[in-house]
């Protein structure tokens, strides 16, 4: 299956028309250093090279049997509660699913009694249930008349902190009736890009009014760090805009304020000034002076 080039495995044989499981790794990449296999589970405990983080792998393939399923979601409670604090990876065929969206059928969609226990599982253990990228079910039905989502990628929240742009994503399927799922970790690209900005745009009239609207009217779904992600990339892109109306050509502003403070002061010399007059011309000193201050912030920055 890998050619010459250095890998290892662990696999739990097929039982019958069973599915066995298999989980293979580079040797160059990845360390392990435990495996072990009970009844729909092959677990592996190891670490990653290249940055010495240590994690456990569970490979799942569930029962269509619902007695099966709900000891299964028992057994696996009781092994993650023991993993608490750990870097835990569990995936894949769970054939259940978490609500009636995620099953299709020509029939109609009927409300499967083992979505209540699968929540349950997930909620009870912590377990952080990515949004899944590419298509939104998994398995397909040879004819086309149903299909679900049966297969996923189950994270706990350290290794979300750790990996933060964890993308899980449905590729095409063959010959499978299961499309491959893809858990993709960029470390070099680990998030978005820092929101940066300048000191001095908390200065300037409206910027904090505008920041806490803004994040609120901002609607995500999903869990936590997702988010969070998520609404920093929609507010850095709305500070994009604001920063173009709001400080963009802060030196033409300054050289049109200045000419227009001349003009009045000529006005002065020729005969004074009206009370609107002398309320912009204080406006507009006021204006230079803040707009200076904007700019020299900018600079030293």
């Amino acid at each position: 299956m890998w050619g010459d080039s250095s890998h290892a495995f662990s696999y739990r044989p097929s039982v019958g028309a069973w599915e066995g499981l298999l989980i293979v790794w580079d040797l160059k990449e990845v360390e392990v250093w435990s495996s072990s296999s009970q009844d729909h589970v092959l677990q592996i405990q190891g670490r990653f090279i290249q940055t010495n983080e240590e994690f456990y792998l569970f490979n799942i393939y569930a029962s269509c049997d619902f007695r099966a399923k709900q000891d299964l979601w028992v057994s696996l409670s009781a092994r993650l509660q023991l993993l608490g604090g750990k870097k835990v990876c569990v995936c894949v065929d769970f054939n259940a699913v978490r609500n009636v969206e995620e099953r299709w059928s020509n029939r109609g969609n009927s409300v499967s009694h083992d979505i209540h226990y699968f929540n349950n599982f997930i909620d009870d253990t912590g377990l952080i249930d990515l949004l899944l990228c590419g298509r939104h079910y998994t398995w397909f039905k040879g004819d086309g008349s149903s299909m679900s989502r049966l297969d996923r990628f189950l994270l706990l929240e350290e290794w979300c902190l750790q990996w933060p742009n964890c993308l899980q994503k449905a590729i095409l399927r063959g010959l499978s009736d299961h499309c491959p799922l893809q858990l993709s970790i960029d470390e070099e690209k680990w998030g978005p890009r820092p929101v940066r900005m300048l000191k001095c745009w908390q200065e300037l009239p409206g910027y904090k009014q505008f920041v806490k609207e803004k994040w609120k009217a901002l609607t995500v779904e999903g869990w936590g760090g997702f988010v969070l992600r998520e609404k920093l990339k929609l507010i850095k892109e709305a500070l994009k805009e604001w920063y173009s109306v709001h400080v963009k050509n802060i030196l033409g502003r300054i050289e049109v304020l200045k000419i227009r403070l001349a003009e009045l002061d000529d006005q002065v010399d020729e005969g004074g000034l009206t009370v609107e007059e002398i309320e912009e011309m204080r406006n507009v000193t006021h204006d230079i002076h803040s707009l200076s201050r904007v700019s020299t912030s900018i600079s030293w920055q």
